[in-house]
């Protein structure tokens, strides 16, 4: 005989929260796209290279500051450890 379990409750496959979440996406944009269409006239001029420009520039400031950040904690890691050595 054959049991069917009706009752399952399992969470949607990764597969389902991908599609779920670029077809909300497509709609979003196709939504905005219908109600602000004279908005995007006016920014028109903007060229796709500055948004290279933006996400290269970004990735060099978040690198830049992490490195920063990681020199003044292995400085003050230095400063503490000739401290205790010296006790």
């Amino acid at each position: 005989m054959l049991i069917m379990r009706t009752h399952v409750k399992r969470e949607p496959c990764r597969r389902c929260h991908i599609l779920r979440l670029f077809l909300g996406m497509v709609l979003g944009i196709a939504i905005i796209g219908l109600m602000m269409g004279d908005v995007f006239h006016q920014i028109g001029g903007i060229q796709p290279i500055y948004f290279g420009y933006v996400f290269a520039g970004l990735a060099i400031l978040t690198f830049a500051v992490k490195f920063i950040a990681y020199q003044r904690s292995r400085a003050k890691q230095a400063i503490s450890d000739k401290s205790d050595s010296q006790r």
